[in-house]
């Protein structure tokens, strides 16, 4: 079978040697003698394989654009009781009939060359051994930025929305506060630094999902640097340290301590304390619910 394989290819060769012989000869008298070539054929083949390359191009193109895209949903983040938030990422191909005003397109092609094109081809796919046939591809190449459309992935369009139970949803913007705390809060860190993670968001959220996410990190090791006015969050994420900082006329004091002692110690000061529930309530936001919660973990009320 080798050997076959071979002559055959060692003959096509030889052919097409042959033939570019002959072909050069050729110029080569026209050349000096003057005259046009002969033509060796009627020029038949040529015009029938011609026909057929554009037949299988057209089609080629026109059953790419009647795919069908499917782009799995991402994962957004958790919207407390109102459940799941998903992005969802609709793709279509601009076969000449999509209508859908909201869907953009992915390149610089705009939506009406697109279309137009599209159409163009599904009439070159009509008329493909009519006399009108190469009329039809000058139409197609003259459509504006025709020249741009180098592949189907031009003719490509594309929407991104958000859905909530598989329905349209716009997140307000406490919600888009939520989603962004709660990603990061998601992700593997050594160390979270989160300054007033409380603001946009509600307290049923705070207490729901992100005082527990908290509480998940510190039980495996995870250090967590926490700014807050909220008490929902001061309390009942059982910090192991509390930094407090009293401003006066010549500088600030720096108090530490934790709930387990119930004392915030100047650190210039080790006489200097304070009440760490007296001042946690009176500076934090957040009512006495979570102090008495506090109390119950702790045991000191």
């Amino acid at each position: 079978m080798d050997g076959i394989r071979e002559n055959r290819y060692v003959e096509l060769k030889i052919n097409q040697l042959f033939n570019s012989l002959i072909s050069a000869v050729k110029r080569e008298i026209s050349r000096k003698t003057g005259t046009p070539e002969r033509p060796t054929t009627t020029g038949f083949q040529n015009y029938a394989l011609n026909r057929i390359r554009i037949e299988l191009s057209a089609r080629k193109i026109y059953s790419n654009l009647k795919k069908k895209i499917s782009i799995p949903n991402d994962y957004v983040g958790n919207l407390g009781r109102k459940g799941d938030l998903f992005c969802k990422t609709d793709v279509v191909f601009q076969d000449g009939n999509v209508l859908d005003g909201s869907l953009a397109p992915r390149s610089i092609v705009t939506k009406n060359p697109q279309k137009l094109f599209s159409k163009k081809i599904e009439e070159v796919i009509g008329c493909l051994y009519e006399t009108n046939l190469f009329e039809k591809i000058a139409e197609l190449n003259s459509i504006e930025s025709a020249e741009s459309i180098k592949s189907v992935y031009e003719l490509l369009l594309f929407k991104r929305y958000f859905v909530l139970d598989d329905k349209l949803y716009s997140p307000s913007n406490g919600e888009i506060s939520m989603l962004l705390l709660h990603k990061e809060l998601s992700e593997d860190k050594d160390v979270y630094i989160l300054d007033e993670p409380e603001k946009s968001l509600g307290n049923d959220y705070i207490n729901d999902t992100i005082v527990p996410l908290i509480k998940d990190k510190a039980k495996i090791g995870k250090k967590i640097f926490i700014s807050t006015h909220d008490a929902n969050i001061a309390v009942r994420t059982l910090p192991y340290n509390s930094i407090y900082r009293v401003h006066k006329s010549d500088g600030y004091d720096t108090f530490v301590g934790n709930p387990f002692s119930n004392n915030l110690i100047n650190i210039l000061d080790q006489a200097d304390t304070l009440d760490w529930k007296h001042i946690s309530m009176k500076t934090l936001e957040g009512g006495k619910e979570a102090f008495g919660e506090r109390g119950r973990i702790y045991g000191n009320v």
